[in-house]
């Protein structure tokens, strides 16, 4: 009985704590996103999602055109930064919802 007591009380514990890891992953995850400028290099986007514990999905669409996407670790996050760049430029970048 007394570690069914235990079990519930981490389950809760890590209910608590999960919705705030991921709301904080959420916002490194917008300051990312805003930190990117047009005409920033793709390295230093690649520095920078390093820095900050971001994953990136690159895909290059051709020799010009590539796409990115950067999420958090956490499992159920409900934001992706969006990146799409040209050569080794990003073009833009902006948050858009699961």
């Amino acid at each position: 009985m007394k570690m069914f007591v235990n079990l519930v009380q981490i389950i809760l514990v890590a209910g608590m704590v999960y919705p705030v890891y991921a709301m904080w992953n959420n916002d490194q995850l917008n300051n990312f996103c805003v930190e990117l400028k047009s005409n920033m290099t793709k390295q230093h986007v690649l520095d920078l999602a390093y820095d900050k514990n971001i994953k990136l999905n690159l895909a290059n669409i051709d020799d010009l055109e590539w796409h990115a996407t950067a999420s958090t670790p956490a499992r159920f996050s409900d934001y992706t930064c969006q990146i799409k760049g040209l050569a080794d430029r990003v073009a833009f970048a902006k948050m858009t919802p699961n």
